[in-house]
């Protein structure tokens, strides 16, 4: 069973080797990596550093300014696109592993659980996320592991629903009641026909998932709710400098950019997993 699972995904890695747009893709999300990862390191000064420059333009000492305290925009905008994506992804990853777990085995497990499970999910979707983020964060504080939970729980119920119904089609097809027949065991059929089959599906949910939730984490950094000073972020970054915009429009357009790049990063990449998938099958 195991073996068959890792030989199904190392077929794959090699058929995606040779895919142009895809490395397109991975080439763009690794130059966001190394920007948001190395980038703190190569420019000089730190994130809570406080110069007189105040509002100052970009230069070459300061490639996107300073704030309204004086503190580097470069700097900060590197160092909160770094807390930002990194909190989005463990999120995702955590929305992705227990969403998928529990949507694949409801949907080949069936049964009342089954039925009072989707009823409890269908109600937590009819709830906006964001909503519920805001809730839970300004009544427990914000921190990031709580940040990271709350985006979590907020998600799962989509992966949940999205992963069943995907598998309740594939549940139907004669391979997998062949191998009921066969008495293959219920863990064995969802790793290797129901799992292998949804892989598409699954990479496209979590490069969603990682996109709204940076979006999300973004709106609560800005109302307060995020990450906390003086550790920066680029929601809190663009809610401090919208006073400024008019004479300082630099204090909120690197944090904007640098928003709108990763989510777009996320998503393009999540797009081309699917579409080169999709070709290979």
């Amino acid at each position: 069973m195991w073996r068959i699972a890792w030989e199904r995904l190392r077929a794959t890695t090699r058929l995606l080797a040779g895919d142009a747009g895809l490395q397109a893709a991975l080439t763009l999300c690794l130059a966001l990596t190394a920007l948001v990862t190395l980038g703190a390191s190569l420019v000089s000064g730190a994130p809570d550093l406080i110069t007189d420059e105040v509002l100052a333009a970009p230069d070459w000492a300061h490639p996107l300014g300073t704030d309204s305290i004086g503190r580097d925009v470069l700097v900060r905008t590197l160092i909160g696109a770094r807390s930002s994506i990194a909190i989005a992804l463990a999120a995702s990853a955590l929305t992705l592993l227990f969403g998928t777990a529990v949507g694949v085995a409801a949907g080949c497990l069936g049964g009342v659980a089954d039925f009072a499970g989707m009823r409890l999910v269908e109600m937590l979707m009819s709830v906006p996320p964001l909503l519920i983020a805001i809730a839970v964060l300004a009544a427990v504080g914000p921190s990031v592991p709580t940040l990271i939970a709350v985006l979590t729980l907020t998600y799962i119920p989509q992966t949940i629903r999205v992963v069943r119904a995907s598998t309740l089609q594939i549940r139907g097809k004669g391979y997998v009641d062949a191998a009921r027949i066969s008495r293959v065991s219920s863990l064995s059929i969802m790793l290797t026909h129901i799992l292998p089959n949804i892989r598409g599906l699954l990479i496209v949910q979590a490069s969603v998932s990682a996109a709204h939730m940076l979006l999300v984490e973004t709106i609560l950094s800005f109302l307060g709710l995020g990450v906390q000073p003086p550790v920066p972020s680029l929601g809190f970054m663009i809610s401090e400098g919208r006073q400024w915009m008019e004479f300082a429009p630099w204090v909120v357009v690197g944090p904007g950019v640098m928003i709108v790049l990763a989510v777009a990063t996320v998503t393009v990449l999540g797009q081309a997993l699917d579409r080169a998938l999709r070709i290979r099958r």
